[in-house]
C-alpha cells in the first residue's frame, strides 16, 4: 500500500486531494507542516507527499515552492480540487451560538464574505482545517466553528451549519505529487522548471521568446528575489507541450541563455481532470 504524506490530519483537503489523484486505497502519513511533509518523503517515512501549491482566490503559495525546489525532490504528478468551505461546529450548535470561528488562514481569506455578514465574532488562524474541526470536537467547545470539509466534519463527528460559504464558487486548489525520483514516464505532457537569468537587459524576454518559438505553453510564471544575491531573480515556470521533442529542444536552447536550469519534475497534466470536474459543475449549477 503506498504510503502518503499530506499537511494536516485526517479530513484534511490534503487527504482528498491524495485519494482523488491516486484512485486507490493508501495509508495516509499526517503532518503538521508542509516542512515536515518534506522530511517524511526524503527519510522514507513515505512514499510520496502531497502539497498545495496554488489556489485559484488566494493564489501561489511561494513558500512550497521554494521547500520543493531547495528540497531534490521530484514532482510527478498534479491533481486541481474543488473547494468547497463549510462552517462547522457542535451538533445542535446553532450560528448565533458562534462566538469564535477557527480555521487555516487561506481557508478564512477564502471565505471573507460569509465571515463579515458574521457579528461579534473573532477570526483564529490554526495549523490545519482538520485539526481545528478536531479541537473543538476533542473540547466539546460549544461556542465556536471551524471552516473545512464535509468529510472533516463527519470523521469528528461535528455538524455543517453552513455549508458552501466560499465567496467565490470556482474555487480550486492544485497539489503537487512529490517523490524522492523521477517516474521515469515516457511520455509526459508537463513539466516545473527553476530557472535563473542572468541581471541583464532582455534577458527574461529572450527566454520567453524561445519558449513561443518551440510552440510551448508558458502555463505559469513566478519570479523570487534569491537571497543575498540583490536584483538577481529566481523564475518558476511551467510549461506544458505537445512533443517531447519540442519540449527537450527548448531546454538546450534555453540553457546558454540560463544562469542555471534546474528541472523540478516532469509529470502529466491534471487539466483534462480539472475540466471535467468544472464541466461537470457547471452543468449541475445550470440544472438547478
Amino acid at each position: 500500500m503506498k504510503k502518503v504524506s499530506i499537511q494536516g490530519i485526517k479530513g484534511a483537503f490534503h487527504e482528498e486531494a491524495a485519494q482523488n489523484y491516486f484512485k486507490s486505497e493508501i495509508e495516509i502519513i499526517p503532518n503538521l507542516t508542509f516542512e515536515d511533509v518534506i522530511n517524511s518523503v526524503q527519510n522514507q517515512t513515505s512514499d510520496y507527499g502531497i502539497m498545495a501549491i496554488e489556489n485559484t482566490i488566494s493564489g501561489t503559495i511561494h513558500p512550497n515552492l521554494n521547500l520543493i525546489q531547495q528540497s531534490g525532490l521530484k514532482i510527478t504528478g498534479e491533481v486541481y480540487l474543488p473547494i468547497t468551505q463549510n462552517l462547522i461546529a457542535q451538533p445542535g450548535t446553532k450560528l448565533e451560538d458562534i462566538i469564535q470561528v477557527t480555521s487555516h488562514p487561506m481557508a478564512i481569506d477564502q471565505c471573507r464574505d460569509f465571515l463579515g455578514k458574521l457579528h461579534n465574532v473573532r477570526l483564529f488562524e490554526s495549523k490545519d482545517t482538520a485539526l481545528s474541526i478536531q479541537q473543538i470536537a476533542k473540547h466539546k467547545i460549544y461556542d465556536a466553528a471551524a471552516i473545512g470539509s464535509k468529510i472533516a466534519a463527519e470523521y469528528y463527528g461535528l455538524e455543517i451549519i453552513a455549508e458552501n460559504i466560499e465567496t467565490n464558487k470556482k474555487n480550486y486548489t492544485r497539489f503537487l505529487i512529490l517523490e524522492r525520483q523521477n517516474s521515469h514516464l515516457m511520455d509526459f505532457d508537463k513539466a516545473s522548471l527553476a530557472v535563473t537569468l542572468p541581471h541583464k537587459k532582455g534577458s527574461l524576454a529572450l527566454i520567453l521568446n524561445i519558449i513561443a518559438f518551440f510552440n510551448i505553453n508558458l502555463t505559469k510564471i513566478e519570479s523570487l528575489p534569491i537571497l543575498g544575491e540583490p536584483w538577481h531573480y529566481l523564475f518558476y515556470m511551467d510549461v506544458q507541450f505537445e512533443t517531447n521533442q519540442s519540449y527537450q529542444q527548448m531546454i538546450q536552447a534555453l540553457k546558454p541563455l540560463s544562469d542555471e536550469i534546474k528541472i523540478l519534475g516532469e509529470y502529466n497534466s491534471g487539466i483534462q481532470s480539472f475540466n471535467q470536474i468544472h464541466n461537470s459543475q457547471y452543468e449541475t449549477i445550470n440544472q438547478n
